[in-house]
């Protein structure tokens, strides 16, 4: 059998390959890009490209996607659709930057002036970047029916329309998603009409969900639990070091996962023990004590567990690129640690950072920590929102229980007249 020969890649495509090695991409990784820019130069080849030009990349993505939505696509169509892009950027820029998204984070269709003119305007009402973002999510869902639906200027859109995308498209949501798309959606209408662009003022169309969601308990774990997951951190390992670190931080100190992940040397204030930083969900600062086991275990890590970088953030990745770390990396290091512990999720326990949240919160309340003072540590806005974890707080709870009054055996035996 004639052996085949090797295709030689474009020099900018060996210089991609360089260039991913050197910032410590896994080999493997580097071979996948490699395997889909050999199929990218005989694709040229063939179809009489000599250079990977805006010509040529937009041919690769035509007969990749041949037309196809990019979430309709097979996770190997969108591994070259990626590593298309990566290699056209890098020729052209010399970096790599291009992340994919998904589907739902890109705006496209004839409202996305419109929409983008709205976020613009509400910017300065809106609360956190948290908010922010939920309010685009919101739009951007109703803007990819409307696209879907042929809508391409705000003028065509209709109160059937309106009903038809609340009805067919929010039914897979909670209670709580809906009500606050709908808010979304009311407020960008409203917005329309205010300005002009519509004649009618369709917000008067989106139905109210004012029905109350049921409360939900928040879930704990005991001191005991906490400790048992704390123990089983490979404090030996550079990853078990910034897992441990980030834990006690949780529960030592309540902080959200968000400000956890986010930690900035910046908020570290070493000389008077304390973190002073601003909430990522509410926006108001905040200040807590950076206590001595916290802050020998952040040190450990930065001495012998986190990856050289220049960024910012305390707490890291540990697989290159070296970026800040997930809310989904710390929520999967906690279920590992769990796991290992042995600690289980009788019922429907949760089993991220926000339990080990909810946990301080129980114990402060055993130790008759005042509720104002609990509010504050949370970084609860709201003191109404620190009055969820009363419901928890059984102790309290019993010493507001009500003696029952004894009932006299003779009662019962007075006829069916007295009965109810």
């Amino acid at each position: 059998m004639k052996k085949r020969t090797p295709i030689k890649l474009p020099d900018s495509f060996c210089a991609l390959l360089e260039y991913l090695r050197n910032r410590g991409y896994a080999e493997s990784s580097v071979l996948n890009y490699e395997s889909h820019a050999r199929w990218i130069t005989q694709f040229m080849r063939e179809n009489g490209y000599d250079a990977y030009t805006a010509e040529a990349y937009e041919a690769v993505i035509r007969h990749t996607d041949n037309g196809a939505r990019y979430e309709d696509l097979s996770e190997f169509q969108k591994r070259r659709y990626h590593c298309a892009t990566v290699l056209y950027e890098f020729q052209q820029t010399g970096n790599y930057t291009f992340r994919r998204k998904k589907a739902e984070e890109v705006l496209q269709g004839g409202l996305k002036k419109d929409i983008e003119s709205f976020m613009e305007y509400r910017k300065p009402l809106l609360r956190a970047g948290n908010t922010e973002k939920q309010y685009r999510l919101d739009l951007l869902r109703f803007n990819i029916f409307l696209d879907e639906m042929g809508i391409c200027d705000v003028s065509q859109i209709t109160t059937a329309l309106i009903l038809q995308y609340i009805q067919e498209r929010m039914s897979r949501f909670t209670q709580p998603v809906i009500r606050h798309a709908l808010t979304s959606i009311r407020q960008f209408l409203f917005y329309l009409h205010e300005t002009g662009q519509t004649e009618a003022n369709l917000s008067l169309v989106v139905p109210n969900c004012s029905a109350p969601s049921p409360q939900k308990l928040p879930s704990i774990y005991s001191k005991e639990e906490i400790e048992r997951l704390l123990g089983v951190m490979d404090r030996a390992d550079p990853r078990g070091k910034r897992d441990y670190a980030m834990i006690l931080i949780a529960s030592r100190l309540g902080l959200r996962s968000s400000d956890i992940c986010q930690l900035r040397f910046s908020e570290l204030d070493w000389k008077q023990d304390r973190i002073l930083l601003k909430q990522k969900k509410t926006g108001a600062q905040i200040e807590l004590p950076l206590l001595s086991d916290i802050g020998e275990a952040i040190i450990d890590y930065l001495k012998y567990g986190r990856p050289q970088s220049d960024l910012p953030f305390v707490f890291l990745k540990h697989v290159p690129p070296y970026d800040g770390v997930t809310g989904a990396a710390f929520t999967n290091a906690i279920k590992a640690g769990m796991r290992r512990a042995g600690i289980t999720h009788e019922g429907s326990r949760k089993h991220g950072p926000h339990a080990l949240r909810h946990s301080l919160a129980t114990v402060l309340l055993e130790q008759n920590t005042p509720l104002p003072v609990i509010t504050g540590i949370l970084g609860h806005k709201n003191p109404e929102t620190t009055k969820i974890y009363l419901a928890i707080d059984l102790t309290s709870l019993r010493k507001c229980a009500l003696i029952v009054p004894t009932i006299a055996p003779d009662y019962y035996e007075k006829g069916d007249n007295n009965r109810w």
